[in-house]
């Protein structure tokens, strides 16, 4: 496996409107090393959002290639990429986008437990440790 745990290579992404071709994102290249964290950062309306999105295999480029975790998204079907998304990526939403009547806990502890993870309780727990909230297991949104 590469040293690198996401490479995007000239990603871009474009879309048709009433007015013609709007480009979102062009020439997007870098990569992560495994074990690092990065900020996406930028002006309202830049194309943070549809960048991750892309990161995550939830859109597709217009063009280039994005490999998470040594594998080329773009190269399996959407089955496949749901699939392979289950399996091998996580989401950290803003509280709007979590079950307001479960705890951080439990939203985290659903996903793990809709595909059938015999340890939810205590991977979810570790999840929540390892980025700071384990003082906020029983909090809801």
């Amino acid at each position: 496996m590469s040293e690198f745990i996401l490479e995007i290579a000239g990603v871009g992404k474009q879309v048709q409107d009433s007015s013609g071709t709007l480009t979102i994102l062009q020439g997007i290249n870098f990569s992560l090393p495994a074990r690092q964290s990065a900020a996406i950062v930028g002006a309202s309306g830049s194309g943070k959002s549809t960048l991750l999105s892309i990161m995550a295999a939830l859109d597709a480029p217009t063009e280039g290639t994005v490999r998470l975790a040594g594998q080329d998204l773009f190269v399996l079907d959407e089955d496949a990429r749901a699939a392979w998304r289950a399996r091998h990526v996580g989401f950290v939403f803003q509280s709007f986008q979590l079950l307001g009547h479960l705890s951080a806990l439990e939203n985290v502890m659903l996903p793990l437990e809709l595909r059938g993870e015999a340890q939810a309780r205590e991977r979810a727990v570790a999840m929540l440790e390892r980025v700071g909230l384990a003082s906020r297991l029983n909090h809801t949104p």
